[in-house]
């Protein structure tokens, strides 16, 4: 984290309490817009986003959070192309509502709504930050159990928060779609949930997805890492990791996967990531 990121959440931290909430949110959309224009806390998964995309395509942004991704997938569907961003905790999606304005995102619509495998309303747990302000990033189903062996390393909050949010099926709930090309996925360990409500757009369109994999997540909701590759691998999915030498390669073994981004990459989809891609 650079130094001026780092002042900004010291400062955000000391304001929160002496804020109300549309102040608070208008701040935070402000500091957010900055670090992505900056690209600070930029993924370095960003780097497949403009080899991965066309210029009219179709991409989903499931748990947009402050629109890190958002952004950049705008940029590259283009005037022509369109972005679906889901965010279902109320205060992120003002937030992300904000951020789009101030960059003038007019091919994204923005759903405030959770992804799982069937349409309904659950609750959704956020931690609360020391300084009161909300942990949106992550925000998690609530049926998702922490209380177990590893909860020392993984759950690194004190305090919990709930809201009731919609979810929808992916299959259910968007316009039928042409040319859904990406799909970046990072809901904090529901992620098999999700892709269960978009089998029939998977199956069609073999995007690419960029999915954060926290095996520890994946337990607390009774789905085992393997349930997750499998779901991609029987489909003819190459499971990679995007290398700090800015190559895809393909993960080894179940046993070296551990919480970080990976990307699946259909056959159908390789040839414009063959820049990335190792020898396989």
């Amino acid at each position: 984290m650079g130094a001026n990121s780092f002042l900004r959440r010291v400062v955000k931290a000391a304001l929160y309490p002496f804020l109300n909430e549309d102040n608070y949110i208008y701040l935070q959309a402000i500091a957010k817009a900055n670090d992505i224009w900056r690209g600070n806390s930029a993924e370095p998964e960003l780097d497949i986003v403009p080899l991965a995309v066309d210029l009219g395509d179709e991409v989903l942004d499931l748990g947009a959070n402050y629109g890190f991704y958002t952004y950049p997938l705008s940029k590259a569907v283009g005037t022509s192309g369109q972005v679906y961003a889901f965010e279902p905790v109320p205060f992120t999606f003002r937030v992300l509502v904000i951020v789009c304005r101030l960059f003038r995102l007019r091919n994204v619509t923005l759903v405030r709504k959770g992804c799982s495998n069937r349409a309904g309303r659950v609750t959704f747990t956020i931690p609360v930050q020391s300084s009161g302000a909300l942990g949106t990033g992550q925000a998690y189903i609530g049926v998702r159990n922490d209380d177990r062996p590893g909860a020392e390393t993984q759950v690194r909050w004190h305090k919990t928060t709930c809201v009731e949010c919609d979810v929808v099926s992916l299959d259910d709930y968007l316009p039928p779609l042409t040319r859904l090309s990406l799909i970046k996925c990072d809901i904090e360990g529901a992620e098999l949930l999700a892709l269960h409500g978009a089998v029939r757009l998977v199956d069609q369109h073999h995007p690419t997805v960029i999915c954060e994999i926290n095996p520890w997540f994946l337990d607390g909701f009774g789905i085992r890492l393997e349930d997750l590759v499998t779901f991609f691998t029987d489909r003819g999915y190459g499971f990679y990791r995007y290398t700090d030498g800015k190559q895809l390669v393909r993960v080894p073994s179940l046993e070296t996967v551990n919480e970080d981004n990976y990307v699946f990459i259909h056959p159908d989809r390789q040839l414009p990531l063959r820049p990335l891609m190792d020898a396989d």
